[in-house]
């Protein structure tokens, strides 16, 4: 289903006309002498011009296999803003171009040695994963290229690098972060009525039921997702007179078979709203195209824990718990002005349906809450840190572009979370920006009557909000009971609780003309970075 291309450790000899290669794909920052002396097909283009080699190329070449050398600068490595995504870029739209001459086993060469300290420590493995992201179609696709008989598949990728050696180790962290990828650019790439909750679920479950490591369990009883997680049960009250957007809460556990060596336990809840019509706060003006990609904040973590449950680790325990809802529109919609019990006891008031994604992860988060303080009641004390996940806030691409966000409540601030997992996302290509809880996101979520103990959104778009990305965090941490749990408390009774908004990174900012934008699978490579290596 998610058969990765064999990649291999190749040798220069295989520059020379190798049968077991149709291409070669040089990558550079310029052209050099290393890469004159190692093509002398090149030297005729660069002495009538100064600027070839500049831009991707292809160049018919007798003496390389497939007769087809590809020219895929990176440009320049050095400046102040420039980053490890060069390589990922050059890599994806080169395999991208081999893949439209007709290749489909391309050697990679890089004939200069890039200092791979700091920012490019890890350039070889964002390299290959630039390339397989462009050779990997999400389901819907295959489905159909499978209904017209098309082969789409990229067999093998060689790989040369100066200094640079291709380990076991790293083809196992590449392969394990890829086929995670491919997991959330599974769930979340598809059109609404291709995946809908129930769809989503039986798509993790086909998936993880293969997957040894993992437990799994899926909730599909209207009564009990009522009882266990009121405040997604209100976002999905209107999809229960549709039986094909019936909602699901899925749970997926990871215990490495070595407790002694667990440093720290995570839990991520991640947003999985299949479609998202704004509810009876509809979304108009247009602005409801693309809200089948609400879902891949689900998504992403369903892919993270594919990456666990290649790579096996030995210093971690995760729980994911997904969230898949519709967010649909009719007469058993919940309204703002509803007054609903969470998980935790608190009234929430609803001030506008389209902010369902807090609605839809808080009861989860308050659940794994509860798992964390059972633990600590049975003597078990590892330290455990707490993630929400969700394309939630435009204001994050208002704020941010095309970015993934972190925010810290004060124990996780101590830990040091969002630092972490942005320093991983900056070696593997997948960046992020570090936000920060302020004390006026919980002025803006504290009740304003006896009435309620929490105020879910104002009536505004979160573009058009103070704070827009920041204060839903809040009312999370509130409606969940972890705002409880902060530094106030003794160390050993805190609990560290991140957000993560995604709404930047989880696909490209803009599509091709009037199409969707591309489903990025980040934030995997980032998670895996920073927990996982």
């Amino acid at each position: 289903m998610l058969a990765l291309p064999q990649i291999v450790a190749a040798s220069k000899a295989d520059l020379a006309s190798s049968s077991e290669y149709d291409a070669v794909i040089a990558v550079y920052p310029t052209v050099c002498p290393v890469l004159l002396a190692s093509f002398s097909s090149i030297a005729p283009y660069t002495a009538v011009d100064k600027t070839f080699g500049s831009a991707l190329t292809v160049v018919p070449d007798h003496t390389v296999p497939g007769g087809r050398l590809i020219l895929a600068p990176t440009g320049s490595i050095h400046g102040d803003s420039d980053d490890v995504r060069k390589f990922q870029e050059a890599t994806k739209a080169a395999m991208k171009r081999a893949m439209a001459a007709g290749s489909v086993a391309p050697l990679f060469y890089f004939p200069t040695k890039v200092d791979a300290s700091d920012d490019y420590s890890h350039y070889v493995e964002v390299s290959l994963l630039g390339a397989l992201a462009a050779c990997f179609e999400p389901i819907d696709v295959r489905e159909h290229y499978e209904k017209i008989g098309k082969d789409f598949d990229v067999k093998k990728i060689g790989f040369i690098a100066a200094g640079a050696e291709l380990t076991e180790q790293r083809l196992a962290f590449v392969n394990a972060v890829e086929t995670g990828r491919r997991v959330a650019k599974d769930l979340g790439s598809p059109n609404c009525e291709r995946m809908t909750p129930i769809r989503f679920a039986d798509y993790v479950e086909a998936y993880f039921n293969t997957q040894s490591a993992i437990k799994m369990t899926i909730l599909k009883d209207a009564d009990v997702l009522e009882k266990e997680y009121p405040l997604l049960h209100a976002v999905a009250r209107c999809s229960l007179s549709v039986p094909r957007h019936f909602p699901r809460v899925v749970k997926l556990e990871y215990k490495s078979d070595e407790p002694s060596k667990v440093k720290e336990s995570l839990y991520f809840v991640g947003k999985g709203v299949t479609y998202d019509t704004g509810g009876a706060d509809i979304k108009a003006g247009g602005v409801m195209r693309g809200m089948s990609r609400d879902k891949c904040g689900a998504a992403t973590v369903a892919g993270f824990m594919a990456t666990v449950a290649e790579l096996k680790p030995k210093n971690v325990n995760v729980t994911a718990i997904l969230s898949l809802v519709r967010n649909s529109v009719g007469s058993n919609a919940y309204v703002s002005d509803e007054v609903l019990y969470s998980r935790n006891g608190l009234r929430v008031l609803v001030g506008n349906t389209d902010a369902e994604g807090r609605m839809v992860m808080t009861d989860p988060l308050c659940e794994c809450k509860e798992r964390v303080l059972a633990e600590r009641k049975a003597g078990i004390n590892i330290p455990s840190r707490l993630f929400t996940v969700a394309t939630l806030t435009g204001h994050a691409i208002r704020a941010y572009g095309p970015y993934g966000i972190t925010l810290d409540n004060g124990p996780a601030r101590k830990a040091n979370i969002s630092t972490r997992i942005q320093a991983g996302g900056h070696i593997l290509g997948d960046p992020f920006e570090v936000s920060t809880l302020r004390r006026e996101d919980y002025a803006y979520v504290a009740p304003g009557s006896t009435s309620e103990d929490v105020v879910q959104a104002n009536d505004k778009a979160s573009t058009a909000t103070a704070r827009g990305h920041q204060y839903p965090m809040a009312f999370m941490a509130v409606a969940s009971g972890i705002d409880q749990f902060g530094l106030d408390k003794e160390k050993l009774d805190q609990i560290a609780y991140t957000h993560v908004d995604i709404a930047g990174s989880a696909e490209e900012l803009s599509g091709s003309g009037f199409s969707l934008p591309e489903v990025t699978g980040n934030p995997v490579p980032a998670f895996a970075s920073a927990f996982l290596l």
